[in-house]
């Protein structure tokens, strides 16, 4: 499955096998990432020009370090798509972005919506939850801790009906001097006719806007649809 640029109604109908693509829509501002890392460089360059002082400076340099970890880690994991946004406004640097993957339990596994959800960490490192197999056992401490400010609950997509969702905190594992806090809000969508589900993931490290972006998230999310490339229209 491939990201695709358009494509109609992607709900299941009948006689329609497995979807090719899918599409999402992002803000007009947003950019689409190469997933290596040489569009988030040129947006740093760009935003170090317009900081005031060296404070500002630092602080943007400690962001880019996070977004380029989560970069880094979403084309280990496979990202099928990635787009974001980083703009330096007076009150500070806003960086956002979503990425998409499409996971697969392996043979004789199966994975509820809230794991895949808690496993495909934005902040890079997959939850310590319930490891394969063992089903039907509660998270270790770890998670719980992790979990404390993140909510399940399912929501009805437009264009790709029933998903789950996990929205709130979460917080990077610690590399070196590098340890971050993001929203996130992580849906996951059942592809149609197959075992598999894809993971919607958005994130920001700007935590005091919390509920403006939770909103632009629900929105982005929203215009996710399954795209039917091989069998073209269906009448």
């Amino acid at each position: 499955m491939t990201a695709a640029s358009a494509g109609e109604d992607g709900r299941p109908q009948a006689g329609r096998g497995e979807p090719d693509s899918f599409t999402l829509a992002v803000p007009d501002t947003w950019t689409l990432y190469d997933l290596h890392g040489d569009g988030l460089a040129r947006a740093r360059v760009r935003v170090l020009r317009e900081a005031r002082d060296q404070g500002e400076r630092d602080r943007i340099n400690r962001l880019f370090r996070g977004a380029r970890r989560i970069m880094v880690s979403a084309r280990q994991r496979g990202a099928l798509y990635a787009a974001g946004t980083t703009t330096l406004y007076e009150d500070g640097l806003l960086m956002a972005g979503v990425m998409v993957f499409r996971v697969t339990p392996p043979p004789g596994h199966d994975f509820s919506a809230r794991e895949l959800a808690a496993r495909y960490s934005a902040a890079g490192e997959r939850e310590r939850g319930t490891r394969t197999g063992e089903r039907g056992r509660g998270p270790r401490t770890g998670e719980r801790e992790r979990g404390a400010h993140r909510r399940f609950t399912v929501h009805e997509l437009p264009h790709a009906g029933p998903a789950g969702r996990l929205t709130g905190l979460e917080t990077a594992d610690p590399t070196g001097d590098l340890s971050y806090r993001l929203l996130a809000v992580n849906t996951v969508v059942p592809v149609p006719r197959s075992r598999s589900s894809v993971v919607i993931s958005c994130y920001s490290p700007n935590l005091p806007l919390a509920g403006e972006l939770y909103r632009v998230f629900d929105a982005i999310t929203s215009t996710f649809r399954f795209t039917y490339v091989r069998e073209g229209p269906v009448s």
